[in-house]
């Protein structure tokens, strides 16, 4: 593993890394704004070599994955390609083999 962190005229941490992040980058590219979260991240979210991720509160099912295309954003197609919206505040169960995107 090689990593480097070094500060450009804009005064945030460049991390340069190949292979396996540990820990302490991940959250040195949360502080550097190089990963950013709707929320901070909680205790236990950052691990060695992983970040585990947190589901939005809708849920979209979509018939199959798909490309936005250029310009145009996730959102603007989901509009058009979306087949069922299911809240995810109560819990929900999600069906196998479905594709759902979850912002």
């Amino acid at each position: 593993m090689n990593v480097s962190a070094d500060r450009s005229t804009t005064g945030s941490a460049l991390i340069a890394a190949s292979g396996i992040l540990p820990e302490r980058v991940i959250q040195a590219m949360f502080a550097a704004q190089e990963i950013s979260a709707a929320a901070p991240p909680v205790k236990g979210q950052i691990q060695p070599a992983s970040l585990d991720l947190r589901l939005g509160i809708v849920a979209y099912r979509v018939r199959a994955s798909f490309l936005p295309g250029p310009d145009i954003k996730v959102a603007d197609r989901l509009e058009q390609l979306k087949l069922h919206t299911i809240d995810l505040q109560e819990g929900a169960v999600l069906e196998t083999g479905s594709v759902y995107i979850v912002p």
